[in-house]
């Protein structure tokens, strides 16, 4: 009996002490406090990490610049088939003869061979630039060979319609900066550096890209500036509008639906 007393006694003494009903609700409402407050602290923790990831990468890409780094290309393995698959698509091209790319929308210097370009592409020495032409192939942004100077051969993209995945681009990363990343769809400079392909000098553009086929269809697509012209904030587009076209220098950060960019190499 004295046995049970003693255990009762203990029971007592290690048992949760009672709390009232009012006290019960007060907990629950700071235990719901903390649950907000840890959730505002994961989220601002979220926001600040997100926010040095674009410090680190802006001081990366502005180091680069300062350097005179540029971007390098996405890796690329390129497949005998692949490399197949991109001559041909510029043969097409080719092919089509000066009436047919001018009624396209462009301009090719006549008497060229194809052979002589297509063995300068698969020359070892200039595999970078056999990849570029693959890449522009899967963009759809129609290469073509335009013209021949000095042996070298040029070849430019010669699509109509802005591309969808260039569009609302500003033209480098000063513009890109100063407009804001989040505001627009990054900058041509380096969207044409990560593909190797440079953007077109105005020469090329003045020279071939003619008119436009479609009249009610309108594009201005960041190509090559000069020095001088970005000292003075601006960037020249090949702009084509009403069926016809032109080069002209415009703000170095308007970016908009028919605003992407426009690139040549030398081979």
């Amino acid at each position: 009996m004295k046995a049970v007393a003693e255990e009762k006694v203990a029971d007592e003494a290690t048992a949760t002490p009672a709390i009232s009903d009012e006290r019960r609700d007060e907990i629950r409402d700071e235990l719901s406090n903390l649950d907000e407050q840890e959730r505002a602290a994961v989220e601002a923790l979220g926001e600040a990490q997100a926010e040095l990831a674009r410090i680190q990468t802006e001081r990366r890409e502005l180091m680069d610049e300062l350097l005179g780094d540029a971007v390098q290309p996405d890796a690329l393995e390129l497949t005998p088939a692949m490399a197949d698959g991109a001559i041909n698509a510029l043969k097409a091209e080719f092919d089509k003869g000066a009436d047919e790319t001018r009624k396209a929308g462009y301009r090719v210097q006549e008497g060229m061979d194809f052979a002589a370009v297509e063995a300068k592409l698969r020359a070892t020495e200039n595999e970078e630039q056999l990849k570029a032409v693959y890449r522009m192939v899967q963009a759809g942004s129609r290469p073509a060979v335009v013209c021949e100077e000095g042996g070298r051969y040029c070849i430019a993209e010669t699509f109509g319609q802005t591309l969808s995945e260039r569009a609302n681009c500003v033209y480098d990363r000063k513009a890109e900066r100063q407009v804001g990343r989040e505001n627009c769809n990054g900058n041509a400079v380096t969207q044409s550096q990560k593909i190797g392909v440079p953007l077109m000098e105005g020469d090329i553009a003045k020279a071939h890209m003619v008119e436009f086929p479609d009249t009610d269809q309108y594009c201005y697509d960041y190509i090559q500036a000069t020095p001088e012209e970005r000292e003075r904030g601006g960037a020249p587009c090949a702009s084509r509008y009403s069926g016809g076209a032109c080069v002209r220098v415009f703000n170095a950060r308007n970016h908009g639906d028919f605003r992407g960019w426009r690139g040549a190499l030398w081979v």
